[in-house]
């Protein structure tokens, strides 16, 4: 029905590895915490994404946040983060999403941890202003059910003044554009805290897909065309859908190989997914 149908199925047969710490990641804690020292942080909260529903917080106060999901679940999630706007609930979201089409117009996407591994996770850090929130799972594999008709909606408030947390700092920016991925520098092999923006006309998202050795952006693309026989690469993260002058910051481990930056938001225009208007990029990370 929505965004993720065609990534769902991308990631479906993903397993990601979990990477140990090394002592160089140690020693960039340690400066980014004697760097914070005095400044208040991002609140931490943690999305355990089920099959099929999310257990997490139905209150969390108002600023810079960062959500944490785990994949507990056989099938693979994300969580996506929507604001309802004054007076709409999570009831007014799940009716809405009876009727075929795109979301309604109360309903904004600000981002929120894309598409991990079963069994691994992902994050994204966003500003959250008090209101009322959904977390929402597009996910439609294996029997093209979206997770959230299953149940994989869950509401929560945020509440209070900002903590003006101090904003993670990142290595790499990243500006999702019509219909570009521009990174300010290459990404390497090693953990990278990202920036990504908005700047454009129109919502769009990233996902990172580690491709399988010897596997190309067009082997994905036909793979995505036919579905058939396991996916030509695996789920690593991302930012899901975010609107424009949206902001959000994600951490991720990779490792040597060919990645895919690509994006399954429809087009206002045409209904199809970015990556058919050129929003995909292959890139080697050394």
């Amino acid at each position: 029905m929505h965004i993720r149908s065609l990534l769902a199925a991308a990631a479906a047969a993903a397993v990601l590895g979990a990477c140990a710490t090394s002592e160089t990641d140690q020693a960039a804690a340690t400066d980014s915490a004697s760097e914070h020292a005095g400044h208040a942080m991002p609140n931490v909260v943690t999305v355990v994404a089920n099959d099929y529903q999310f257990e997490a917080p139905a209150n969390i106060p108002a600023g810079l946040t960062k959500f944490v999901l785990k994949g507990a679940g056989q099938q693979i999630h994300h969580a996506t983060i929507a604001r309802l706007d004054d007076g709409k609930t999570v009831a007014d979201l799940q009716a809405a999403f009876k009727t075929p089409g795109p979301p309604p117009s109360w309903v904004t996407f600000v981002g929120g941890p894309n598409v991990p591994d079963p069994g691994a996770e992902a994050n994204a850090t966003v500003d959250l202003s008090p209101g009322n929130y959904a977390l929402i799972c597009f996910v439609d594999t294996p029997d093209k059910v979206p997770h959230f008709a299953k149940g994989m909606v869950h509401g929560f408030t945020v509440t209070g003044a900002s903590t003006h947390a101090m904003a993670p700092t990142a290595g790499v920016n990243l500006m999702l554009d019509d219909y570009v991925f521009s990174f300010d520098k290459p990404l390497t092999a090693g953990r990278h805290t990202i920036k990504v923006t908005n700047p454009a006309a129109q919502d769009h998202e990233i996902q990172l897909i580690q491709l399988a050795p010897g596997k190309t952006a067009a082997d994905m693309q036909q793979w995505i065309a036919k579905m058939s026989g396991p996916p030509p690469g695996k789920a690593v993260g991302g930012i899901a859908s975010m609107k424009p002058g949206t902001t959000n910051y994600f951490e991720v481990e990779l490792t040597p190989g060919e990645y895919l930056a690509i994006c399954f938001v429809p087009d206002k225009q045409d209904g199809k997914p970015h990556f058919e208007h050129g929003m995909v990029r292959q890139f080697t990370v050394t």
